[in-house]
């Protein structure tokens, strides 16, 4: 059985987001490389209920605990999951244009987790990338 499959209902893994781990927003056109904010975070936590997944990157001891969190659906690839909503707090969601999250394993322990999507409104695009290490 691969180890995406044996997914407990909550599972929280220390780590670190890489440099690569980011947030930026502009307009069609902006080169959103030159907009980028870094996104810090040291742990994960995999949340599954019914086929739906929600992966979530967060600081543990933040004060204002800034989080990303990523929902969808496992792929046909089973390291892969389709996400359909990006939440940059709790109460703040929304659709996502096109992404997807990769799970990284060795042998069948997790080692990362790479998260990217792309949401295109009015006019405006948001990119939300995390490349998130596992400290095993």
């Amino acid at each position: 059985m691969h180890p995406t499959a044996s997914f407990a209902d909550q599972r929280f893994i220390d780590g670190t987001c890489g440099e690569g781990s980011h947030i930026a927003e502009g307009a069609f056109g902006d080169d959103l490389t030159k907009r980028q904010s870094r996104f810090f975070c040291d742990a994960a936590a995999i949340i599954s209920n019914n086929g739906d997944i929600l992966v979530q990157f967060s600081q543990k001891e933040a004060h204002h605990n800034p989080s990303l969190a990523y929902a969808g659906r496992m792929s046909g690839d089973k390291d892969v999951m389709n996400v359909e909503r990006v939440y940059f707090s709790p109460q703040n969601s929304a659709t996502v244009s096109d992404g997807v999250c990769k799970f990284f394993y060795k042998d069948t322990m997790l080692t990362g987790i790479m998260c990217g999507v792309k949401i295109d409104e009015t006019g405006r695009r948001t990119t939300a990338i995390v490349v998130f290490n596992s400290r095993h």
